[in-house]
């Protein structure tokens, strides 16, 4: 069974510095509810202050392209943090750290072998990560921030 399965694409535009990504839109997985409104089924990778099983309103492309986010509409219910590793990190100590996180039941959405988002299902895991993720910052491995960032504007934020 495909996991997308009545699910489509909608466009987030990135704004602030999640621009640093060298990408404009991020697309992700969202069901269609009523009207224009939609769910966010999967982690956004690079977009700040969204988060996975937000409620969101798009509107129509006007060039025929995906629908875009305006709006959040209901925050999701997924702790997200970013996970930015060293070019020095090898595969294993990447594989190391992930595999160390699945042991607290995390998602996660991978945006590139070196930039990953993370989500946890609890408050409680999302206070845990954080020191639990120093000796591998010490180490130089990664660097790691939250995906809710009050000083990055939101979706339908105008800069």
């Amino acid at each position: 069974m495909d996991p997308n399965e009545g699910l489509v694409k909608v466009r987030v535009k990135l704004l602030g510095s999640a621009l640093d990504s060298g990408y404009e839109t991020e697309t992700l997985w969202a069901e269609p509810l009523e009207g224009n409104t939609y769910r966010i089924w999967n982690l956004p990778v690079f977009a700040y202050n969204l988060e996975m099983r937000a409620i969101v309103e798009c509107e129509p492309d006007p060039e025929g392209g995906l629908p875009i986010v305006t709006r959040v509409l209901e925050q999701g219910d997924c702790f997200t943090i970013r996970l930015y590793f060293s070019r020095e990190a090898t595969d294993d100590q990447i594989e190391e750290v992930l595999d160390f996180l699945s042991e607290r039941r995390a998602i996660f959405e991978k945006g590139s072998r070196e930039i990953w988002a993370v989500g946890f299902r609890t408050a409680e895991d999302y206070e845990w990560v954080g020191p639990a993720l120093a000796p591998f910052v010490t180490n130089g491995i990664l660097v790691f921030e939250s995906a809710l960032q009050s000083d990055e504007p939101a979706v339908g934020d105008t800069v």
